[in-house]
């Protein structure tokens, strides 16, 4: 029990841990969506999508 996080330093995201350590850090997108795979009871892999908005102007 020696490792202490303080959750309210951490930004927005998900985070990956395994074996007590932070190994990933997935941070929001605008748009999008992202999909982690398990094997063995562990994040194996993780797939990325990203979205555009096409035909409006951000202002």
């Amino acid at each position: 029990m020696g490792n202490k996080v303080n959750l309210a330093a951490l930004g927005d995201g998900v985070y990956i841990v395994q074996q007590g350590a932070i190994v990933e850090v997935l941070e929001p997108k605008e748009y999008g969506q992202d999909s982690i795979q398990w094997q063995h009871g562990k994040v194996f892999e993780v797939s990325e999508s990203k979205r555009r908005r096409v035909g409006s102007v951000k202002k």
